[in-house]
């Protein structure tokens, strides 16, 4: 999503804010998205799963798409950029029923965030507050990226949790960015039980633990977002090779995958190539 702004909407203007699900900025310091008509995008940056867009004006716009969220720029000539959950289809009709805001720019391009599970939020405020508001959310070090966390930290903050490694790995304090997609994937591809306390790991299963996180959410990137609707994943090219696979084969050794819970979040894993 970050990319999709930085790519195709630097520099253009907004010319009219559609906000058609006013609990998107329940929590905005400023309540509308007319303040930013007439403002120029400046350019994107992320903090964990926080979206944050650069604007003239000395303004900022905060978001963040939860479990449902999806971002599509649909351009004047139809070409469209889309990232995020796989509601609406990418290439069907826009706006849908679940689309809650759209912007549109100077030159007729279109933003159209989507969310069918109202989760989301959008939050506008002054640029100059916006690290203020990102510390505020305790963000542990990034999952990805040129900082992100180096295997003696991750190790050292792991260390720390008597709970299963799948529960402390979704905890933004520990890693900032992983979700229950990504964790579960990660932890397949390392062979690593989710079950498995977090403060019990070898040195041999953290430095799998740390390589197999960022090959997740490179694999995740690559494709906009795991493609999982109803918790049934359809998977490209290999990946997502287990979360929303229940029932199916394992991709990598042929068993079948099983469903379980691990600290309340339903958790995919294969018993043969994650032993307990």
């Amino acid at each position: 999503m970050r990319r999709i702004v930085e790519h195709e909407l630097t520099g253009r203007q907004l010319v009219a804010a559609d906000v058609r699900l006013p609990k998107l900025l329940r929590d905005s310091p400023m309540p509308s998205l007319d303040l930013l008509v007439g403002q120029r995008v400046l350019g994107a940056r992320r903090r964990a799963k926080v979206l944050v867009s650069d604007w003239s004006g000395g303004l900022s716009l905060m978001s963040h798409m939860m479990l449902a969220g999806q971002l599509a720029v649909i351009r004047p000539d139809g070409r469209r950029a889309v990232a995020g959950h796989p509601v609406p289809k990418p290439d069907g009709t826009y706006p849908h029923k679940a689309t809650h805001a759209i912007l549109t720019f100077d030159d007729g391009t279109l933003l159209h965030h989507s969310d069918i599970r109202q989760f989301g939020w959008m939050r506008l405020m002054p640029s100059e507050e916006v690290a203020a508001a990102i510390d505020a959310f305790g963000f542990g070090p990034e999952a990805i990226g040129p900082d992100r966390i180096g295997i003696d930290d991750l190790a050292t903050r792991l260390a720390r949790r008597r709970i299963p490694i799948k529960q402390a790995l979704l905890d933004q304090e520990v890693l900032a960015g992983l979700g229950n997609i990504y964790v579960d994937e990660a932890l397949h591809h390392a062979g690593i039980h989710p079950s498995r306390a977090a403060n019990a790991l070898t040195a041999g299963e953290l430095a799998r633990i740390h390589d197999a996180i960022a090959w997740a959410l490179e694999r995740g990137i690559e494709q906009g977002g795991a493609t999982i609707v109803h918790q049934k994943a359809y998977p490209r090219d290999g990946f997502p090779a287990i979360h929303g696979r229940e029932g199916e084969p394992c991709m990598g050794c042929g068993g079948t995958i099983v469903k379980t819970r691990v600290g309340g979040r339903g958790t995919y894993f294969c018993p043969a190539c994650q032993p307990g």
